[in-house]
């Protein structure tokens, strides 16, 4: 579905952002998931209705009019600020301490990112 909608609406209004969650993101949402719970030793029969929870969540959410950041604006040819490099540094750092349980943080924080920045459109639109 996600496919068939962006192959329609070939225009996007601003290129900073994915409308709905971007398929490899929704992809490592759900196998970041897997990764933490084989990890954790977790038996799938106890979570099995948290994994559909976190599945349906996904193809929803890629299937949506929620904006999600792209990236695409970032330049790395221009200077860095050190702070820059250090939360850099930082970040790897804790992911190599333990990887599936930063990892799947990660991804869940860039899934819920965009209702974020939907909810800040939406209050300011509502503000006007």
């Amino acid at each position: 579905l996600r496919l068939a909608r962006f192959n329609v609406n070939p225009s996007v209004v601003d290129k900073r952002y994915f409308q709905g969650l971007p398929s490899p993101a929704a992809a490592a949402l759900v196998m970041g998931l897997v990764w933490l719970m084989t990890d954790l030793e977790v038996p799938p029969t106890e979570i099995r209705w948290f994994v559909f929870a976190i599945c349906l969540f996904s193809g929803l959410t890629m299937v949506t009019n929620v904006p999600f950041y792209s990236f695409k604006d970032l330049n790395i040819r221009k200077p860095v600020p050190f702070s820059v490099i250090l939360a850099i540094v930082a970040g790897m750092t804790l992911v190599s301490i333990k990887p599936a349980m930063m990892l799947f943080l990660l991804f869940v924080a860039y899934a819920l990112s965009g209702y974020v920045v939907w909810a800040s459109g939406t209050r300011a639109a509502i503000r006007r």
